[in-house]
């Protein structure tokens, strides 16, 4: 299946609904906010992680470029250590890495965004020791010599080693204030990326684009637009079933998420309830306490129904599914 057939994209609704629920969060927290310098922050927050996306990419077709140059370096020597530069040969050759250093999608649309590894010197140093290090790494160079072990280990060492790099994303927090609680979306982006990468393709596969259409682009926005302007007609449904809480004395963050689903409940007339109920109890799992999920699902749960008797909720279409 092609990927525009599937419209996979790096950025997708999920990760449109934290970006969101983050401007939103800044948004209320603002005295005399501006609408307009907002939307301008959710945009260049998604830009953002798009450039983490393709800055991992990069990185690892570096860690290749890295393994031949330490090889150059140990047989340059006066006595050379054939053992350990033939250690390095199975990195160094990796069919995968391959193809992603060749691929000229990559190469045109980081060259497009004025990408470097300049800043990342020293994760990729640290990355490339870790991985030689690892256990995974010797499994890998006593596997056989195929397309599929190539692929496997660069997934491994996507998981067990450059997501748990902290010098890495201190260094893209440190480029930008938009590079926030990005990391596990990140890396199971460029995971899936490597996943449907083929042999049979020169170049691997395709790089994802930001957006799968300008739907999945414009959906942010309105959103963000939306839940500001609905926020008043909306509160006192939530309001009014806190029943003993007093909203004062519950997070804010859980009174943000419990408005931004409202919000897309009664505006997204095509997204079935439960869709919308699922994405946000998932997200307050982790943006919020550790029984804000729990507590959200009672709360939504009542507005829904409240909702519903005075007619603010009409679904269309695929919206009418009961079921995810």
């Amino acid at each position: 299946m092609e990927l525009k057939e599937r419209k996979i994209s790096m950025i997708g609704r999920h990760l449109i609904r934290i970006k969101v629920l983050q401007t939103l969060y800044a948004y209320r927290k603002t005295e005399n906010p501006d609408m307009k310098v907002f939307t301008k922050e959710l945009e260049m927050s998604m830009k953002k992680s798009y450039e983490q996306y393709l800055v991992i990419l990069l990185l690892l077709a570096e860690l290749r470029d890295y393994a031949n140059l330490r090889i150059t370096q140990i047989q340059e020597r006066q006595i050379k250590d054939e053992e350990a530069w033939k250690r390095l040969e199975r990195f160094a050759n990796n069919r995968v890495l391959a193809q992603l250093a060749d691929n000229p999608d990559l190469m045109s649309i980081v060259a497009n965004e004025k990408l470097s590894l300049e800043n990342y010197k020293t994760s990729v140093k640290e990355i490339y020791k870790n991985i030689i290090e690892s256990e995974f790494y010797d499994v890998y160079i006593k596997s056989d010599d195929s397309y599929q072990a190539d692929k496997n280990f660069v997934r491994t060492l996507l998981l067990n080693v450059v997501a748990e790099t902290e010098s890495l994303f201190d260094s893209f927090e440190e480029s930008s204030i938009f590079m926030n609680d990005d990391a596990d979306n990140v890396v199971s982006m460029v995971e899936k990326t490597v996943k449907w990468f083929s042999e049979s393709s020169e170049y691997g596969g395709d790089i994802l684009p930001m957006f799968g259409d300008a739907e999945t682009h414009d959906f942010g926005f309105n959103l963000f637009v939306k839940a500001v302007n609905m926020w008043d007609e909306i509160n006192p449904y939530i309001d009014k079933n806190l029943k003993n809480w007093i909203q004062e004395r519950v997070a804010e963050m859980d009174i943000i998420i419990m408005q931004l689903a409202v919000t897309e409940i009664i505006a997204y007339k095509e997204i079935p309830i439960p869709v919308s109920l699922n994405e946000y109890i998932e997200i307050a799992k982790w943006y919020s306490t550790e029984n804000s999920g729990s507590f959200i699902n009672g709360i939504l749960y009542k507005v829904i129904e409240d909702l519903k008797k005075d007619g603010k909720i009409q679904k269309i279409g695929r919206g009418l599914i009961i079921k995810k």
